[in-house]
């Protein structure tokens, strides 16, 4: 960095950081890119951060994840001088003892030092980094001798967290907002004396920069506020800045009516702006709207199955237990799908031991389709027993259908084991 970082680098990180608008935050990466290649090793750090993922950067910008070659970049940047680069470098787990050996800083404490010397000439995204230095505890690696002096995590967050909150809120100032979920965390600890309308204040600031924040304070308002017309405001201005689960959260408030009219086609609407963008919970309403059709949305199997696919298979989790449910039924009785008794016990297995866990009517529906399977031998070993077991718990919960496979087992004159 040498003091400070160029203006290619001071302008990219400004539109990456801040501008949260696509085509802004591509033009900032290619600024990096050039940068890079005129051998600024700033810019190396952030090409790193814009690759390690939503922590780092916004998750709307559309960068891929690969941690492998961050790493690299980052230690790249750290060993070609940047003070930012080693202390980005710690933070992530790449200062290793040869970075630290082939860094031209003498310390880790001489590196903070510049970017501190930054933070305090305005630089809003050293402000940011200063403050992670002293909330995660990295200060300790620049004062090594004060770690003798805290008997506990607490008392280290007693002494850190004043410190690190005034360099986040000069941060939110230059329009950072990356420190705010550690701001928070600092406000709810009670160790740094904060006012409730300070922190109201930095909220709605951020709110009105970041899709993320904003989406946050329309949760802030619905579960400690109470105020549900408040948050789906949040909600929508935050979906129409892109964030995904701003728009999933909206899509729920029209689904429920909570703060508005209900509205199931309103709803299905952001549910699949939502689902497109990859929210997992979006993935699987709209799976279930085509399953059962609701307001406008036809019933159509074949659309259904795709999006109780993603759902299941999303990385980000949540909803397998409750596609794994419809899916067992979609192959069972080959709706959307061939049918395939096998892949349908696949997914019976996922939920099997979850039932309770399940709704009316759909608990009733796997009971009766796991009765099926164990009665007929479909996907899996027959088992009489099992099979009467689990149509009389779906007969119990109102399935008709499982009725008459009771009735049927006894027509054909199939027992049950211990009769």
């Amino acid at each position: 960095m040498k003091g400070k970082y160029s203006l290619p680098v001071v302008k990219a990180v400004d539109l990456i950081w801040t501008s949260f608008d696509k085509e802004e935050i591509r033009r900032g990466y290619e600024m990096l890119l050039q940068a890079a290649r005129q051998g600024d090793a700033d810019a190396l750090c952030f090409i790193a951060r814009c690759h390690m993922g939503e922590e780092y950067v916004w998750s709307g910008a559309g960068f891929a994840t690969d941690d492998d070659n961050a790493s690299l970049l980052m230690q790249r940047s750290a060993l070609m001088g940047s003070a930012t680069g080693v202390l980005c470098a710690a933070r992530c787990g790449n200062l290793t003892p040869s970075v630290e050996r082939g860094m031209p800083f003498a310390s880790f404490k001489e590196a903070y030092e510049e970017v501190l010397e930054q933070a305090n000439r305005g630089n809003a995204f050293c402000q940011y980094l200063i403050g992670n230095v002293y909330y995660w505890g990295d200060y300790l690696i620049v004062e090594p001798d004060l770690a003798k002096q805290f008997k506990s995590v607490e008392e280290y967050n007693k002494f850190a967290y004043p410190i690190a909150r005034k360099y986040y809120e000069l941060s939110f100032r230059g329009r950072i907002t990356a420190g705010w979920g550690n701001y928070r965390n600092i406000w709810k600890s009670g160790f740094s004396n904060d006012n409730p309308e300070h922190y109201e204040y930095y909220f709605r600031q951020l709110a009105e920069i970041s899709p993320v924040v904003c989406c946050s304070y329309g949760i802030y308002l619905n579960q400690e506020k109470k105020d549900m017309q408040g948050a789906l405001s949040y909600y929508i201005k935050a979906a129409h800045k892109g964030d995904i689960q701003a728009t999933f959260n909206a899509g729920c408030c029209y689904d429920q009516g909570c703060g508005v009219e209900q509205d199931v086609d309103m709803a299905f609407r952001f549910y699949e702006i939502a689902a497109i963008g990859g929210e997992p919970g979006a993935q699987w309403q709209v799976g279930y709207y085509y399953f059962d059709g609701w307001g406008s949305v036809e019933q159509d199997y074949a659309k259904a199955v795709p999006w109780f696919h993603k759902a299941y298979d999303n990385p980000h989790g949540g909803y397998e237990l409750k596609s794994a449910a419809y899916l067992a039924i979609c192959y069972q009785d080959g709706l959307g799908v061939v049918q395939d008794y096998d892949i349908a016990f696949s997914y019976l297995q996922v939920v099997e031991d979850e039932i309770d866990d399940l709704w009316d009517p759909i608990n009733a529906m796997v009971l009766n389709a796991l009765g099926v399977a164990y009665a007929y031998g479909l996907g899996t070993e027959q088992n009489i027993e099992l099979g009467w077991q689990n149509f009389e718990a779906a007969a119990k919960l109102g399935s008709e259908t499982a009725k008459e496979n009771l009735q049927r087992l006894k027509q054909h004159g199939i027992e049950r084991e211990n009769d």
